[in-house]
């Protein structure tokens, strides 16, 4: 794909207007197999839960929603209200519990019981429609990093900045997004869900499901009666049945790690249309983009973005949508093409270190010499901490052979065969100290790692 490709300039409308008269009463907003919620429903249940959320004296309020045109309402009713929405990540109770000192206040639809006040969806929304007020300046939400090396780091996100990624994202693909809807396997409380699932589709006025896509046949079920764009994510493209009659989607994204070369051909065979892989972070937004014309295909960089070669011989990604004018470091391994140009291979990820007793760990190293055992099909290990030490931890799925020995002694010996084996190449401070055996390590919405789930299997 060519970088910033010329197309036809699609408007997009910023947050303050996504409620005014520019849409008119029967738009449709949002849908689902039994119900459609429409520019008229959606400026009501927006001011109906505003007067409930400003009533209140909390400023930070955690979205735990399951349905996508709820959370649509909650963000909206907070962010017009004048506090914060605060974006956990996951909607688990425990860790929520943990995690209690991030926000004052829960909206959701989920039977979770915190130590806090709670506002559940479905309310009742009074047909008599409030006059919301001015949009607030610098408004502002607060999400979280995926936690991957130790404690999920909080990351503020102006709506600006958002909104600008918006431009970007319609700048490059509206034209061809124009007319149709969005359907989501991932869920808005992530970044790429946030930008690709809601903040897009809602800034183009087009309706977005209500609820995730759980299966191909789902998929396909709505691709025959509608225009679709797909946002998706490796772990739910790669188990595609390719047994199925294909379909054509308008467009396919997918984020949270590079599409093998075979995934993104049965995408283009199963979905009519080749997919558009999206590298960002939480912390720096989208930054560049690509399609695998061919296995391996190089990744282009959005207008404005680069990556610039620092003294210490480091990469730094510049953006105008990130608050540090110097610059982040970027936590993949990355090898720019010829001098001049606006393109670059991934070469996977940097080693996960973290320091435990003074020592420099890498949890990289430690997932490999698991997965190397024997005794082992996969690993996935974390830091905890507890009583104030903070430890390795380690999930695991055993073979065969593995759970043969489990099953004939005890988990005792097993992790202690285990530890023995792991001490050739380790050191006694890298050596997991927890373990938790599973069939699969679980994945999220956004096809990684489940990190919120893994932490709760150690409280």
């Amino acid at each position: 794909m060519d970088s910033q490709k010329t197309s036809a300039q699609v408007m997009t409308l910023p947050m303050c207007q996504w409620l005014g008269t520019e849409r008119a009463d029967d738009h449709l907003v949002a849908w689902s197999e039994t119900r459609e919620h429409r520019q008229r429903d959606f400026r009501r249940d927006v001011a109906a839960l505003f007067a409930r959320v400003s009533a209140s004296l909390c400023s930070r309020w955690a979205l735990c929603l399951e349905d996508n045109y709820s959370f649509a309402v909650a963000l909206l009713a907070v962010l017009y209200s004048g506090k914060t929405p605060v974006l956990p990540g996951h909607f688990r109770q425990s860790l929520l519990t943990e995690q209690c000192d991030e926000f004052d206040a829960l909206i959701t639809d989920l039977p979770l019981q915190l130590n806090c006040p709670v506002l559940r969806f479905p309310f009742f929304a009074d047909e008599m429609l409030l006059v919301l007020p001015a949009f607030p300046e610098n408004a502002s939400l607060i999400l979280f990093t995926s936690g991957s090396t130790g404690k999920p780091q909080k990351i503020i996100k102006p709506v600006s900045c958002l909104e600008r990624e918006s431009q970007w994202l319609s700048a490059q693909w509206g034209a061809e997004l124009a007319g149709s809807r969005f359907a989501a396997t991932v869920a808005p409380h992530h970044m790429y869900g946030l930008s690709f699932a809601f903040m897009l589709p809602l800034s183009l006025g087009l309706p977005f499901a209500t609820n995730s896509v759980q299966y191909h046949e789902q998929l396909r079920s709505l691709a025959a009666k509608i225009p679709l764009a797909f946002v998706s994510s490796p772990a739910f493209l790669k188990r595609l049945d390719a047994t199925l009659a294909p379909v054509t989607l308008r467009e396919v994204f997918s984020a949270g790690g590079p599409l093998e070369s075979d995934t993104a051909q049965l995408v283009k065979e199963t979905c009519g249309c080749p997919p558009t892989e999206i590298y960002g972070t939480t912390e720096s937004g989208v930054i560049a983009f690509r399609q695998q014309t061919q296995p391996g295909e190089a990744w282009t960089l959005f207008d404005n973005v680069d990556l610039r070669h620092q003294a210490d011989g480091t990469l730094s990604l510049i953006s105008p949508i990130i608050p540090q004018p110097e610059g982040i470091a970027l936590n993949d391994k990355i090898k720019l093409s010829p001098e001049g140009s606006r393109h670059f291979d991934l070469l996977g990820r940097k080693d996960r270190i973290v320091k435990i007793a003074e020592q420099r760990i890498s949890l990289d190293e430690i997932e490999q010499r698991l997965r190397a055992l024997d005794l082992l099909t996969d690993a996935c290990v974390l830091t905890i901490e507890k009583q104030r030490r903070v430890s390795v931890a380690a999930v695991i799925v055993l073979s065969h052979t593995g759970d043969a020995l489990l099953q004939a002694e005890n988990r005792n010996v097993l992790f202690g065969q285990i530890r023995h084996a792991l001490r050739e190449w380790l050191s006694p401070v890298s050596l997991p100290r927890y373990w938790r055996i599973v069939p699969a390590i679980p994945l999220n919405q956004q096809g990684k790692r489940a990190t919120a789930e893994l932490q709760e299997m150690f409280l």
